[in-house]
């Protein structure tokens, strides 16, 4: 059973998961719509410039890689999120969604009920009762 984290240091796996997760996902984002439009753009000349088997000859692989290469964007993308995403240091269950959120407010996790962000460590705030 490993210690739990501080709450700066469940902090900083949030960020830098968010972080990575915005930068893969930009160039993801930019990589299929570009190489998407020129897909289409290619279609569209080829359809007055060649023959419809040429066209497709060359179409066709270029397609195949075009959802190779998102697939293979979109496996990095999740790796790199679960490998930078803060983990339950109880039952090393992946903490995304719902559960992080859950985490950040309770400091256990959702799936073991394990403390993940160390009680004195935890925010301090208290409500007084008192009027």
């Amino acid at each position: 059973m490993a210690e739990p984290l501080t709450r700066e240091a469940f902090e900083r796996a949030r960020t830098a998961a968010a972080l990575a997760a915005r930068r893969d996902g930009r160039m993801l984002a930019i990589f299929s719509v570009a190489f998407g439009v020129a897909q289409l753009l290619f279609l569209r000349w080829a359809d007055a410039h060649l023959v419809r088997a040429t066209q497709l000859a060359i179409a066709l692989p270029g397609f195949g890689l075009y959802i190779a290469i998102v697939c293979a964007l979109l496996w990095r993308l999740e790796r790199t999120k679960r490998s930078l995403g803060p983990v339950c240091p109880q039952c090393g269950g992946m903490l995304r969604g719902l559960s992080e959120r859950v985490a950040a407010a309770t400091g256990h996790c959702d799936s073991c009920g394990g403390v993940v962000v160390s009680p004195g460590h935890a925010d301090g705030r208290s409500v007084d009762h008192q009027a």
